[in-house]
């Protein structure tokens, strides 16, 4: 016996319905695949291959122990509280606070998903409820806070910087560069050395740091 023309009617709706829901459940499922694999993947590129947009070039990590080497320059202690321009997986602000006791620090990174890394690193040691990370521009950064700046940047960028920073800052700030000096401003020390730990980064051992104090205002 044929089926009557409203039992295929409603054969053919129902088959529609199951074709679509299955197929929104697939579309479903392919978005959350995929924005987990895209993030995944970001996570596990070579640091230089991560960049921080063209306000300061791309993100290469500053070793442990050069981190450690320009806060000791920059004398940082438990008056201070430190920024760090371009902070990329947040390791400098972090041991600022937890190795030299600065009351606070904060980090500006145009990348947000290293934003969420630096804020999780932070937890992670204890010390996320004194630090903040902010992900935005840092030309549009507020820094006047800020005792101490720790910078590693591209050259090309850094006379906008140190405007900024000499325009912003309160006398004596302390600002610390990693291997570029500030275009027309004079350091108060320079230190040499070699880092074995830099040359898979940069392809050279070579550091150079350099301090500077923002002078008084005329």
């Amino acid at each position: 016996m044929r089926p009557s023309r409203k039992a295929s009617f409603r054969a053919a709706a129902l088959r529609c319905f199951a074709f679509f829901f299955v197929y929104d459940a697939a579309m479903r499922f392919a978005h959350r695949f995929l924005s987990a694999a895209i993030s995944a993947f970001a996570m596990a590129l070579p640091v230089a291959a991560q960049t921080t947009g063209a306000t300061g070039g791309p993100f290469v990590a500053t070793p442990h122990s050069i981190a450690d080497r320009m806060l000791a320059l920059g004398r940082v202690g438990p008056g201070d509280y430190v920024m760090d321009l371009g902070s990329g997986d947040g390791r400098l602000v972090i041991t600022a606070v937890a190795k030299y006791k600065a009351r606070g620090a904060a980090g500006i990174e145009i990348d947000q998903g290293l934003v969420f890394v630096a804020i999780d690193n932070a937890r992670s040691v204890g010390v996320g409820d004194r630090v903040n990370f902010v992900a935005g521009d840092l030309f549009a950064a507020d820094v006047e806070k800020a005792t101490v700046v720790t910078l590693y940047l591209l050259p090309e960028i850094l006379g906008k910087v140190g405007a900024k920073l000499g325009k912003e800052l309160r006398p004596g700030t302390r600002v610390v560069s990693h291997d570029y000096p500030l275009p027309g401003w004079k350091p108060v020390d320079v230190v040499t050395f070699e880092s074995d730990e830099k040359v898979a980064i940069s392809g050279t051992a070579r550091t150079v740091l350099y301090l500077y104090r923002v002078p008084e205002r005329r």
